[in-house]
């Protein structure tokens, strides 16, 4: 039986049910329930305990939330998402109120107005600590709508369910779902309602199989689908199919960094994090416990909300003090730029005293002759490293065309295929990837 959490408010003025799906309970209760707790609007809550799996997709489970709901709208939402602020719940009533023809709202949707995938994007919100989309004055009608939050009329969701048939996964049913009710006269609008969705690792297995049923499904009225993930259409899934294929080999042959990092550090119980930043790479490492360590107010808060690390220092790297071989691994991604020469040396001792096992840096890069022509800055002196025992690689292709960026496929390629010569040759690196392994170290 489905272990689920209902909890009830003043069913009188409550206007909203909230109804989650969740399969971490501390990123459930740190994230969306503590932006729930002081709302000023009355709302009811329900809750699907989803950690041991009961529920096989998230059509399955938000039906047989939704279905137990009495609000009279119903906002299915995800266990990573918060409000930000407490009249959140409040503001979005009055705007829901306002829209006669609504058949689900989000806050995050794709337009099918714009020549390219920025001009789609509507509604404005923070992902991973980085500001996506356009923002809005108004509701404005969009094609299709991010799954991150929706909100249906519980008295249009009495009549029309998420499809659990097709798509019986986690993906693409809430685009399907938006035109799906186009479809009966109703429309899928994006409300001006920020939030901060604070994820921690993407779930995109199977993902391409979903697009496909998505576009089967509604070819007839779409000869392209907007969604906040691609664009879907007959030629972009020929495309998928393609890099379908041939994505297990590329990945053998182009390994992204932090999958070195996860490699490495899956015999590491420990890890001190050394500038964590707000979206350390260190949430996608299977890691017992964790300490983060970062200057900034705003990196700091972000990360602490996600819920990434297990204790956060507040204070500058350079002067944090931990107890000799009190972590497996200490790491440092591109943290010490800012340092000076003498500082970064001092630090990688700090370094290797704290660590058991390994220690690990990641930083842009900059060569030798460089460094020497231009004094000390931001780069660590390659020779010293492995003067020291350091084992170095050159991430993120050749340094000279310096276009490395993840979001962009086609930059992503060309560095990857750069990468095959400063894997080996870290001089010509755009960054590098640094690994010390101090087991068997003699003191």
């Amino acid at each position: 039986m489905f272990s689920t959490t209902l909890i009830e408010h003043n069913l009188v003025r409550m206007m909203i049910s909230v109804v989650v799906v969740y399969n971490n309970k501390r990123i459930f209760n740190s994230v969306l329930m503590r932006s729930l707790k002081d709302q000023t609007a009355e709302f009811e809550l329900i809750s699907l305990d989803n950690t041991r799996g009961e529920f096989k997709s998230a059509s399955e489970a938000l039906n047989y939330g939704g279905l137990r709901a009495t609000g009279r709208y119903i906002m299915f939402v995800h266990q990573d998402v918060d409000l930000g602020i407490e009249t959140w719940l409040e503001g979005v009533e009055k705007i829901l109120d306002g829209i006669p023809d609504l058949g689900i709202a989000g806050v995050a949707g794709m337009s099918e107005a714009g020549k390219s995938f920025a001009e789609r994007q509507r509604g404005r919100i923070s992902n991973s600590g980085e500001i996506w989309g356009k923002e809005v004055g108004r509701e404005e009608e969009v094609q299709t709508l991010d799954e991150l939050l929706l909100i249906i009329p519980r008295s249009q969701f009495e009549k029309m369910q998420f499809d659990e048939k097709t798509f019986d996964h986690w993906h693409c049913y809430g685009a399907d779902y938006c035109l799906s009710v186009r479809r009966v006269g109703l429309k899928a609008y994006v409300i001006p309602a920020f939030v901060y969705h604070r994820p921690t690792s993407a779930n995109i297995k199977n993902f391409g199989v979903y697009k496909r049923r998505l576009y089967e499904k509604h070819k007839r009225n779409y000869k392209q689908i907007h969604t906040t993930s691609g664009e879907i259409s007959r030629l972009k899934l020929k495309f998928m199919a393609v890099t379908d294929l041939v994505r297990p080999a590329y990945m053998t042959l182009f390994p992204d960094w932090v999958d070195d990092l996860r490699r490495d550090l899956a015999d590491c119980d420990s890890v001190l994090d050394l500038g964590c930043g707000y979206n350390s790479p260190i949430q996608h490492c299977k890691v017992v416990y964790s300490v983060g360590v970062e200057i900034s107010d705003s990196n700091l808060d972000e990360s602490v909300k996600k819920c990434i690390h297990d204790q956060y220092i507040r204070s500058k790297i350079e002067l944090v003090a931990f107890k000799p071989k009190s972590f497996d691994a200490v790491i440092s991604i591109e943290s010490t730029d800012n340092l000076s020469e003498e500082e970064r040396r001092q630090l990688v001792d700090q370094m290797e005293r704290w660590a058991r096992k390994k220690v690990i840096i990641v930083s842009r890069n900059r060569a030798s002759q460089e460094i020497e022509a231009e004094g000390e800055g931001w780069g660590w002196n390659l020779r010293y490293l492995e003067k020291i025992g350091f084992k170095i690689y050159g991430i993120c292709g050749w340094r000279r065309l310096g276009i490395y960026d993840k979001k962009n496929q086609t930059r992503r390629i060309i560095s990857d295929l750069t990468q095959i010569i400063t894997y080996r040759h870290p001089d010509y690196a755009l960054k590098v990837y640094a690994l010390k392994e101090l087991e068997g170290k003699v003191e």
